[in-house]
């Protein structure tokens, strides 16, 4: 786990967000629309469930 606590973390505010989504937008960024469904995975071999514990033969 972290050593930060909740507490040390920034906080942006609703204010602040939209200034910032300005500002980046005005600097000639841009914002694309992803279609519903798609996915950012791109690995998709492996195991697909997590093993928590090995069961051994005594």
């Amino acid at each position: 786990m972290s050593s930060k606590s909740k507490k040390d973390l920034p906080v942006c505010d609703r204010n602040e967000l939209a200034r910032q989504m300005d500002a980046f937008l005005k600097s000639g960024g841009k914002v694309q629309q992803i279609p519903t469904g798609t996915s950012g995975q791109t690995h998709t071999r492996g195991p697909r469930q997590i093993i928590l514990s090995h069961k051994t033969a005594n």
